[in-house]
C-alpha cells in the first residue's frame, strides 16, 4: 500500500489542487436561502389588456372576446388532447407532445384572453388590402398592452407570457405568424402576424356577420373619406416592412393562404355589391353635375387672361385710356369696366 501522502485521493482535496478539480460543495438551495422567507415568484405580471378599445368591427369583435369561455373552445380543447408544440421544440425530431387536461388554467385563460384583444385592437380590417387583418403594431407593443413586457437592468426584455399565448394561437390555427432574426436581441421573433377566419369565427362570430362587418367598416371609411388615406397608410406600411427586409414575396404558401382568407370576406356577392353602390354613386354624381347650370365666364376673367398673354405695354394703354375717360368705372360697374377693356382691345367679352 502506497504512503499516505502519496495517495490520489487524498491530494484532490489539497489547497494546491487547479480549481477546475477541486472540491464544491452544491449549491442546490443557495437562493432559497438568500430570500430568507421570501416567497419564489411565479409569475412577474398578471395579463391583463390595458389598451383603448376602438369603436366599430374593433369593437364587435372585443365583446366578443369577453363572452368567450376558454373551456368550451373546440380548437384549444383539441390541441390539449393531441399536445402542444413549443416553437423552441418543433423542428426537434426527438420531441413528442405530451397530451394535456382538458381543462384550462386560469394563468393560460389570463394570457389568452389579453393577447386576443391586444390582436384584435391593433388589426386593420380595411377589405381592400391584399393582405387584410394585419397586426400592424410590433410585438413588443402587443406584450406592453397585455402588462407582460419586463425590462430587466441590462436593457433586456422579455415577455414569455406572450410569446406561449402567441405560440398556443398559432397551434390553434387562428393567426399566421411571420417569424425572423432580430439584430438586436440575437433571436427569432414574430415580426408580422396576420389574423385568419377561425380568430373570429372561434368567438362566435360566424362568416356572415364577419362579411357584413368588413362591408360597413368600407362603407364608414368610403363615407368618411378615408379611402385614400388608409390606402396610402396601408403603403407606406408595406414600404417600411420591404425596407426592414420583412416582406413575405418569397412566401408563396403564405400568401396563397392570406389570399384564400381575404376571398373568404370578400366573396362575388360582396364584390357585385360593392360595384353596385360605386355605380349608383358615379351615376349620381353625373345626375348632379348635368343639372347644375353653365355659367358663363365673367369679363373680369377673360381680360386677366388676356393680359397673361399680352405684352404689358399695351394693356397698361388701355386701361389708362379707359381711366382717364371714366375715372370712377371701375368702382361703380366693374363687369361694364371690363367689358370695355376687351372691345378696345378687340376681344369679345
Amino acid at each position: 500500500m502506497k504512503p499516505e501522502e502519496n495517495q490520489r485521493d487524498t491530494n484532490l482535496y489539497h489547497d494546491d489542487v487547479p480549481e477546475m478539480v477541486r472540491y464544491r460543495p452544491s449549491r442546490r438551495g443557495e437562493l432559497n436561502t438568500l430570500r430568507k422567507g421570501i416567497s419564489k415568484i411565479h409569475r412577474r405580471y398578471t395579463p391583463v389588456f390595458n389598451g383603448l378599445i376602438p369603436q366599430g368591427i374593433a369593437g364587435r369583435v372585443c365583446a366578443s372576446i369577453t363572452r368567450h369561455d376558454w373551456n368550451k373552445n373546440s380548437a384549444l380543447i383539441a390541441l390539449r388532447q393531441r399536445g402542444y408544440t413549443p416553437w423552441s421544440r418543433q423542428f426537434d425530431p426527438d420531441f413528442k407532445p405530451r397530451p394535456l387536461r382538458i381543462g384550462v388554467r386560469s394563468e393560460s385563460r389570463e394570457a389568452l384572453t389579453a393577447l386576443h384583444f391586444a390582436l384584435a385592437a391593433n388589426c386593420d380590417y380595411n377589405p381592400d388590402n391584399e393582405y387584410p387583418f394585419e397586426v400592424i403594431v410590433p410585438f413588443e407593443e402587443i406584450a406592453r398592452q397585455m402588462g407582460v413586457l419586463h425590462r430587466y437592468e441590462n436593457g433586456r426584455v422579455a415577455y414569455d407570457i406572450a410569446l406561449h399565448a402567441l405560440r398556443v394561437t398559432e397551434e390553434m390555427k387562428q393567426v399566421y405568424v411571420v417569424r425572423g432574426f432580430d439584430k438586436d436581441t440575437r433571436q427569432h421573433k414574430p415580426l408580422r402576424i396576420f389574423l385568419n377566419v377561425d380568430f373570429f369565427t372561434s368567438k362566435g362570430l360566424n362568416l356572415d356577420e364577419l362579411k357584413t362587418l368588413v362591408c360597413r367598416f368600407q362603407a364608414w371609411a368610403r363615407k368618411k373619406g378615408l379611402t385614400q388615406s388608409m390606402k396610402q397608410r396601408n403603403e407606406r406600411h408595406l414600404l417600411r416592412l420591404a425596407r426592414l427586409n420583412l416582406g413575405i414575396d418569397k412566401l408563396y404558401s403564405l400568401k396563397k393562404l392570406l389570399k384564400r382568407v381575404k376571398w373568404q370576406i370578400t366573396s362575388p356577392a360582396l364584390i357585385e355589391e360593392k360595384n353596385k353602390i360605386i355605380h349608383d354613386i358615379e351615376e349620381a354624381i353625373d345626375n348632379k353635375v348635368s343639372a347644375m347650370p353653365v355659367t358663363k365666364s365673367s369679363a373680369k376673367t377673360n381680360w386677366f387672361a388676356f393680359s397673361a398673354i399680352t405684352p404689358v405695354f399695351i394693356t397698361r394703354k388701355i386701361e389708362d385710356a379707359v381711366n382717364s375717360e371714366m375715372p370712377g368705372l371701375r368702382v361703380t360697374d366693374e363687369d361694364r369696366y371690363y367689358s370695355l377693356l376687351l372691345e378696345r382691345a378687340g376681344q369679345s367679352s
